[in-house]
């Protein structure tokens, strides 16, 4: 899939105008229509900007779904691509902070406690 295609796709799935996408960018819409038309392409610092909107990552806006050389020294053989949403980001943040201050048997108290909430153990 080309850049052009997979950042009009994004912004579709998230419902948003070329004008409303840039206006959350702070950056031209006279720009996104030239990167979604093909036009031009977005330096790495526009990059990071679609991907850090989207929750996505600059590798998954340029297509790349190859392994990375350390992936494949670790031996993997398939990369695994996931999103987290803002929520999760927010307690993965809450859980490293417990680990900051009680270590290991705290973050283990606190999965141990999520679950039980939930049931599954």
């Amino acid at each position: 899939m080309d850049i052009a295609k997979t950042l009009k796709d994004l912004r579709l799935s998230a419902n948003l105008t070329q004008k409303e996408l840039a206006d959350r960018l702070h950056i031209g819409q006279s720009t996104i229509v030239g990167y979604e038309q093909g036009r031009n392409e977005p330096v790495l610092s526009i990059l990071n900007l679609y991907a850090d909107f989207f929750g996505v990552s600059v590798d998954e806006l340029l297509g790349r779904d190859e392994l990375t050389p350390a992936e494949r020294a670790a031996g993997a053989r398939e990369t695994i691509k996931k999103s987290i949403t803002p929520i999760e980001d927010d307690m993965l943040y809450a859980f490293r902070e417990v680990g900051k201050k009680l270590g290991v048997k705290g973050q283990r108290a606190v999965i141990d406690v999520a679950e039980s909430m939930a049931g599954i153990k």
